[in-house]
């Protein structure tokens, strides 16, 4: 049986969540070598090398929204990453998961969208979740500001995203994205770091190609069709990821609060989804 457009679009969504919830924990065992700027640098240069070479020099249309995109995009990186430096790899999941509560409001006042009372219930109980998810430890709380920064600037990255995607090439969209986000990060990196970096290069390739590459052009070919909303409920599903990747890896744990939290967080994408 031939998958729909839409259904396509459902699933990219679905991956882009799993490789952004794969992230967490290769972040922060990288920030014991290097500045959380740096490693933000070197995932942007890393997307902008290879998207240059999938799509071209990008046409003139696909400059501003993907400056401003590339903006939000890099404000959200640079906050989440050195809030890693302080906070546990499930904490920072949960933390950026207030994007979904963020985001169908931003997405009605900037892009117009029409939104019924149950999507706001939808991305409330969704976030209800991710809050019980993060009850294990409250007291990283320096850390989980800056997250929360981050989470204002990807639910902003996702609305950009709802409104100038639909005509345009997503890969050349993405070079100037990234672009602007390498450019940014240059008068915040220490060049000295580069001698670290022949030690780290597999998880740093890793992070620039899985997920700079990979699961933004998903994120970017899904939001063609789903709106920021849903697609914002369907993203937050990287906390859970990063949760279980956490409990896998790293031996962190979940109480039965956090179970629950996991639960609302699943039935509210449920929700969203069988519309």
């Amino acid at each position: 049986m031939l998958i729909n457009e839409k259904n396509k679009s459902l699933i990219a969504l679905f991956i882009s969540a799993l490789f952004f919830g794969s992230t967490f924990l290769i972040v922060k065992n990288l920030l014991s070598t290097f500045s959380p700027t740096f490693v933000v640098f070197l995932r942007y240069i890393i997307a902008a090398i290879v998207f240059a070479i999938i799509g071209g020099l990008p046409k003139k249309i696909a400059w501003k929204p993907g400056i401003f995109m590339g903006f939000f995009l890099w404000l959200g990186y640079v906050t989440q990453t050195q809030g890693l430096v302080t906070t546990s790899t499930i904490n920072s999941g949960v933390v950026t998961g207030f994007y979904i509560v963020l985001t169908p409001f931003l997405s009605k006042f900037l892009n117009n969208t029409n939104l019924e009372t149950k999507n706001y219930v939808y991305s409330i109980l969704g976030f209800t979740g991710i809050v019980l998810i993060s009850i294990n430890d409250v007291s990283q709380v320096f850390g989980n500001l800056f997250t929360l920064v981050c989470a204002g600037a990807y639910a902003m990255h996702i609305v950009l995203v709802e409104r100038y995607v639909k005509n345009q090439n997503i890969s050349q969209l993405m070079f100037v994205q990234s672009l602007t986000g390498g450019i940014l990060c240059l008068p915040l990196i220490s060049f000295s770091e580069f001698q670290f970096l022949p030690d780290y290069l597999m998880p740093i390739i890793f992070l620039g190609l899985v997920v700079n590459v990979g699961a933004f052009y998903l994120q970017l070919y899904g939001q063609k069709i789903i709106k920021a909303s849903t697609s914002a409920l369907i993203l937050s599903l990287e906390a859970i990821f990063a949760l279980f990747i956490g409990i896998i890896v790293a031996n962190e744990y979940l109480n039965l609060l956090n179970w629950f939290g996991v639960i609302l967080v699943l039935i509210s994408i449920f929700l969203v989804i069988k519309e």
